[in-house]
């Protein structure tokens, strides 16, 4: 049989509305409400927020929706952000089914309308594939249905008021299969016999969705890359690791599940994976059990066709019971480290305190001895990476601290975020209330945007392979190869549209127009006196010299102030720093005193 008749060996409902979805009156709609339905980037977390989950049985099982609730109750329990999951087994989103299937697969589409009606929700995570393609070689029939079915949801969602974010199918790991794998040619396949090559299928799958949701200005999640580097890495470290049985991860991959979602959606990246997520936790049981009482009686209570029902109490029942459970859980979470969750080891010999401040990863590295006025060096980006000035600072004395405000790329908001952790640490730590700002790569974005913004609290910046210019890195519209995924993402973080409708004209004016007032803002910590050492290879091409450090070389000169260059005339993007730290270090130590400026310019 060849591979185009495939579709011919299985069940297929159309359920008539999808196949007769008009996408032309659908782009109508999203032209006419495009203000209102376009996805506005989620830089700044949310105080309240309902939140739906749709999906098949990796949704159903929803540990990966326990762990974001465990995360906001655990470090935000004053955000009130209600988790919906509604994820039924065997579901797919058009109502395909193959033949050895025990029932016919429940359609999301039979639910949808009750399921956004009775919960009525702020965003609706959808996340479908994984059934769609009912296991067998790409089908064109069922690669359509899965398509219109996607729209179709899409535009319900939008139709309730609400805002889709589209998740891509997570991976199918053959060799964690259970059951058997059959070759390409056969009569039927099913979950229990599925197509050895079954993940080709979903990678098509996931490649359309993201291109969908990019083609429409939709917030999408990439699950199959984050999976596929967790299976890669864990199969390297042990050649037997299985991924669940192939289909439904266990609970590790969950959890890179919830840490990509953090990520993409609310830009919280986790320096380290939480302790109670991977040990025995009072915390997490409570949260889980809640989690389950939920799950089951909003699955009952909004109805399905998956023949296997849950045990549930009423649904009104069950949320008042929800909410009689919190206090134990927020006194567990208190219990177990509270909010900052504090945790303390080694790093390089020196004693290294990690902590959460409101959601946000935080480092701080103290040193043996503390140097007068406990001055301190804040990494703005990539702590750990090329340290020999951070430890030979942390020798003199020296706190090194670090906030992780990954993918925020120096944005206003990333300024305002980083205010909060200088405040806190000084507090926290008794620290000089004036840092010296340490800036690599990207980096170098966040510490100008700082400085900028709060030259008071600044006392210099050490910038290394600067990033100046967005539209250089990642954007790669000069002489380096940038990044595309991460352009994307930057642009997403300034609120630069790159849907199908912007044109590239137009975006890269907006970039330039960003990176301009990035540039011209640096006359405030030029009058404000504060001293930049910059540090740069000649043959970088990730983050040309020419295009970044010089140019703000030169624009900080202009506006007044003091700079010092150290060119190393082979080095690439890599490795940051200088092979003997010294210079870096007597800059620091001179920035505590403005007359030792003057005379280490001149050394």
């Amino acid at each position: 049989m060849a591979a185009k008749d495939y579709a011919s060996s299985k069940t297929f409902r159309s359920f008539g509305p999808i196949a007769r979805f008009d996408r032309k009156r659908f782009e109508i709609r999203r032209k006419k409400e495009s203000k209102v339905n376009r996805w506005n980037e989620q830089v700044e977390l949310p105080q309240d927020l309902r939140i739906l989950f749709l999906g098949d049985s990796i949704t159903e099982n929803g540990t990966y929706i326990r762990d974001l609730d465990a995360f906001w109750s655990k470090y935000l329990p004053d955000r009130r952000i209600e988790w919906i999951g509604l994820g039924v087994s065997s579901e797919t989103s058009a109502g395909a089914s193959e033949n050895a299937h025990p029932f016919p697969r429940p359609c999301v589409h039979e639910r949808l309308d009750r399921a956004l009606s009775e919960t009525r929700p702020d965003w609706v995570f959808v996340c479908y594939g994984m059934n769609d393609g009912i296991y067998h070689p790409l089908s064109e029939e069922l690669f359509a249905a899965y398509r219109s079915g996607i729209e179709k949801t899409v535009a319900a969602i939008f139709e309730a008021g609400a805002q889709p974010i589209l998740m891509t199918p997570p991976p199918f790991d053959a060799p964690s299969a259970t059951g058997r794998l059959l070759p390409l040619g056969m009569p039927d396949y099913s979950f229990e016999a599925a197509y050895e090559r079954y993940d080709d299928v979903l990678a098509r799958y996931a490649e359309w969705v993201l291109r969908y949701g990019r083609r429409n200005g939709l917030k999408t999640v990439d699950l199959r890359s984050p999976l596929l580097d967790y299976v890669r890495a864990e199969r390297e470290r042990d050649p037997g690791f299985r991924y669940g049985d192939g289909i439904h991860p266990e609970a590790p991959g969950h959890a890179v599940i919830a840490r990509t979602i953090l990520s993409r959606v609310f830009r919280i990246e986790l320096e380290r994976m939480p302790e109670w997520l991977c040990g025995e936790s009072e915390f997490l049981r409570r949260v889980t059990e809640r989690r389950e009482l939920l799950k089951a009686a909003w699955r009952e209570y909004v109805g399905h066709s998956n023949p296997n029902k849950f045990e549930a109490l009423p649904l009104e029942q069950a949320l008042q019971e929800a909410e009689a459970r919190l206090p134990d859980i927020r006194a567990a979470a208190e219990r177990e480290g509270g909010t900052a969750d504090e945790r303390t080891s080694d790093w390089n010999g020196f004693e290294r305190t990690d902590y959460v401040l409101e959601g946000r990863s935080c480092s701080i590295v103290r040193p043996k001895r503390t140097a007068e006025g406990r001055p301190w060096i804040w990494r703005t980006e990539f702590f750990g990476h090329f340290p020999a000035a951070d430890l030979e600072l942390l020798r003199r004395g020296w706190h090194v601290a670090y906030a992780k405000l990954s993918d925020l790329y120096g944005s206003p908001v990333a300024a305002e975020r980083m205010e909060e952790f200088r405040a806190d640490a000084v507090r926290r730590f008794a620290l000089d209330a004036r840092p010296v700002l340490e800036g690599l790569s990207r980096g170098g974005l966040y510490a100008v945007r700082y400085a900028e913004t709060y030259p008071r609290h600044t006392r210099a910046m050490y910038l290394d392979a600067p990033v100046a210019d967005i539209a250089s890195w990642p954007g790669g519209l000069g002489s380096g190869y940038g990044s595309p995924e991460e352009w994307l993402d930057c642009l997403a973080v300034y609120g630069i549209d790159v849907s199908a409708k912007a044109d590239e004209a137009s975006i890269r004016r907006e970039a330039r127009q960003i990176a301009e007032e990035l540039l011209a803002g640096l006359t405030v910590p030029a009058q404000a006196g504060i001293p930049i050492l910059l540090v740069a290879g000649g043959q970088d091409e990730a983050v040309p010299l020419e295009e970044n450090g010089e140019l703000l070389e030169r624009r900080y000169r202009e506006a007044g102030g003091t700079i010092d260059k150290i060119v190393k005339p082979e080095c690439g993007h890599h490795p940051h720093g200088l092979e003997d730290p010294e210079p870096i270090v007597r800059f620091a130590l001179a920035s505590l005193d403005r007359s030792r400026v003057d005379r280490f310019e001149q050394a």
